[in-house]
């Protein structure tokens, strides 16, 4: 029986090991090893982005081969983020019970397999099933991939790291989605097979490069801070230690460190979390308010992403050109990422994500009733800007809008509901698209906007403030 003083006691030991462990990542130099962790994670991310999009750029020869209505193509949609939105949670547990990188790989591995399904689809049903085998896969993925990286960098460039996951997850992955479309469907549909199998080609081609990555990532070390809940402590004094020495992977030989005093076996408490939490006082309001913005932005932008080629298709162009002309108001992506880093040092967040909404009302508006290819283009740069501005911004906040002990599980699950939000809302815009054209379909992305821009009014201005200071906060 643990007496009272054996209880402190253990308690003193694990607060001990805590700091000693951030003593160490803090104080272990940023260099080539650190960069090459953050290499192959964006990689991933990259392929991810582009993984998430390619379904919906190859739809409109899927939807001529097959005879799909555009609900069919939202379908595609659906089920991707839908099984996104489910592997997000299952690799929470997993990577809770078996580890980050265990979880990283077996995601990895999934999406591969789900990609070459879909690349030999022979009807809709089998494409279907495949896309959420996809989905599954690349929630996971990224899910994972973004702890290991906040866990393994200096708090120093932690912020830094993570931000540049997400660019390449967003304005750079969904730009080399079309660009990479552009040039499957494009010059190279001929050399390919034709129409009917140069889709296919794009939908399978990334099981190549995401193996390389699979291989690669053999170099990627387990969480120390994983390693420390588990009370293996010499694995983690190990992985400090190689990162120390500038390394990913152990030297036979090579003196391992103790920058963790604790004994081997000594298992930090897991501080079990329930949903029910987040409803709580302030915190509701919190809750509300990103579920409903995450859900609006996001669930927009892969709307508009995903039907953009079929939109220009619908007024005329060919599919080469479609995509051609997609590939460029993707720019409007990368220049968005940019401005959101800027955006987030100088400006307050409710004011990017209040009058931000209101700009992108009036521009997805504006390019529903555009008639001209050049407004198209203008216009549709400038929607992929506010996109992407949009949704940085989002996720930047939303971390700061929970307490340290609840911030991991409020951001996941704001995650998981703009994820269901990208499943759902495509699907609704099929069918629009179907009953009323294209521009129902920006009218649907406008009111979507409106609200978020109601919703950013009731959250709490957390720019300035440290994650400590919204801690006691958000606790009172």
């Amino acid at each position: 029986m643990t007496t009272s003083a054996e209880s402190n006691h253990f308690e003193q030991l694990r607060d001990r090991a805590r700091h000693e462990l951030a003593a160490a990542l803090d104080h272990i130099p940023f260099r080539r090893a650190h960069v090459l962790i953050l290499v192959l994670v964006a990689s991933g991310a990259l392929f991810d982005a582009i993984e998430q999009y390619n379904v919906g750029l190859a739809a409109p020869l899927i939807a001529t081969q097959w005879s799909l209505s555009n609900a069919q193509v939202g379908l595609l949609t659906t089920l991707t983020f839908g099984g996104m939105a489910i592997g997000s949670l299952v690799a929470g547990i997993t990577g809770d019970r078996y580890g980050r990188r265990v979880t990283y790989m077996y995601n990895l591995a999934l999406y591969t397999l789900g990609a070459l399904l879909a690349a030999f689809a022979p009807g809709l049903g089998w494409l279907l099933v495949a896309r959420f085998i996809v989905g599954i896969g690349l929630g996971g993925e990224l899910n994972t991939g973004l702890t290991l990286v906040a866990e393994l960098m200096p708090t120093k460039f932690r912020g830094a790291a993570v931000a540049t996951v997400n660019v390449a997850a967003g304005g750079l992955g969904i730009f080399a989605s079309s660009a990479l479309a552009a040039l499957v469907l494009g010059p190279l549909e001929t050399v390919l097979g034709g129409p009917t199998l140069a889709w296919r080609w794009l939908l399978g081609v990334l099981a190549l490069p995401a193996l390389l990555v699979f291989v690669y990532r053999w170099f990627l070390p387990e969480s120390p801070r994983y390693l420390l809940v588990e009370g293996r402590i010499d694995e983690a004094n190990g992985v400090l230690t190689r990162l120390a020495a500038n390394r990913l992977r152990p030297v036979p030989g090579m003196p391992v460190t103790r920058y963790i005093q604790a004994a081997e076996g000594t298992r930090l408490p897991r501080q079990r979390v329930r949903l029910s939490e987040i409803f709580h006082g302030q915190l509701a309001r919190n809750t509300l308010v990103i579920w409903v913005v995450s859900a609006m932005t996001f669930g927009a932008q892969v709307t508009i992403t995903v039907f953009m080629p079929t939109v220009l298709v619908a007024r005329g162009l060919d599919v080469s050109t479609s995509l051609a002309y997609t590939t460029i108001i993707n720019i409007g992506g990368l220049v968005g990422a940019v401005l959101a880093s800027v955006f987030g040092y100088r400006f307050k967040r409710r004011l990017v994500l209040g009058y931000g909404s209101v700009v992108a009302v009036a521009v997805a508006i504006a390019f529903g009733a555009s008639a001209s290819l050049a407004m198209v283009l203008a216009l549709g740069g400038a929607l992929q800007l506010m996109f992407i501005l949009l949704n940085t911004t989002t996720w930047v906040w939303a971390p700061e809008l929970y307490p340290t002990r609840l911030r991991a599980f409020g951001t996941g699950a704001s995650v998981t509901v703009a994820l269901l939000a990208a499943s759902l809302v495509p699907l609704l815009a099929g069918a629009i698209v179907d009953a009323e054209g294209a521009v129902g379909m920006f009218v649907l992305v406008g009111v979507m906007y409106l609200i978020m821009a109601v919703a950013v009014r009731f959250g709490p201005e957390t720019q300035g403030i440290s994650l400590e200071e919204v801690s006691e906060e958000r606790a009172t």
